[in-house]
């Protein structure tokens, strides 16, 4: 199963993920007038309805270049002894007019996001409680309105040594670098990593580029690339909601 990130949604980052489940070929499916139904094993089901995240199931067919897809819930269902079935209407075809139904049906409410979020981001958050660091580099490009960032998570070792564990672009307007990482990593709280800018950073304090204030909440970045690029590592630690 595939997680996707609802990245962009009227230019703001959303931070909701779904789960997708990819079936290919016409073998996985009966044909009706306006379905095609997928029969599936019921330890499957429970583990597609029971998942943190909301699961679509979508039907590829090769030889026609065509794709369709489904919200795999208890309302379209159907249990049949040790299996279970569901219709994909012919009428889901799955394309870039999409968008807007996913994340209608994938909407949910703000603490169902939280949680799902939560869900996601546990394996990190553990580490932190446990002692360890994870940071998150970011790109600031100083003269676009609309913001755009490859994202990079990395976890550190207790010998400092830092493992990419998570890498996607993100859209985004109206954040700064330090808002950014608070809005995708709702469980933290985001300050400059120290350590990893005592070895990296590209400026000099009479550069006049930065100047610290001893705010505590100062973000400020380490590397700059052809004057249109800031480069940031945030240090991620867990606020109220991280500690629960």
């Amino acid at each position: 199963m595939d997680l996707i990130s609802v990245a962009l949604v009227d230019k703001q980052p959303t931070g909701k993920l779904i789960a997708v489940q990819i079936k290919t070929g016409p073998s996985h499916f009966t044909e009706t007038d306006d379905a095609y139904v997928f029969r599936g094993k019921l330890t499957h089901l429970d583990y597609w309805t029971n998942h943190s995240l909301p699961v679509i199931l979508v039907a590829h067919f090769i030889e026609t270049g065509e794709t369709f897809w489904v919200h795999v819930d208890a309302n379209h269902v159907k249990r049949t002894g040790k299996s279970w079935t569901i219709p994909i209407p012919k009428a889901n075809r799955l394309g870039a007019g999409t968008r807007d139904v996913l994340v209608s049906v994938f909407d949910g409410s703000p603490p169902q996001q939280r949680m799902r979020k939560l869900a996601i981001d546990e394996p990190l958050m553990r580490h932190i409680s446990e002692g360890g660091k994870v940071s998150v580099e970011l790109e600031d490009w100083i003269h676009k309105s609309l913001g755009r960032s490859t994202v990079q998570v990395f976890i550190h070792d207790k010998d400092g040594n830092q493992t990419l564990t998570q890498e996607w672009v993100q859209y985004f307007t109206g954040y700064n670098v330090k808002a950014l990482a608070e809005a995708l990593f709702p469980w933290s709280v985001a300050s400059v990593d120290e350590e990893f800018y005592e070895v990296h950073n590209e400026f000099d304090e009479d550069s006049g580029y930065f100047v610290l204030s001893g705010e505590p909440d100062e973000v400020y970045p380490y590397a700059n690339s052809g004057g249109e690029v800031n480069c940031h590592r945030l240090k991620l630690e867990l606020n109220e909601l991280g500690l629960r």
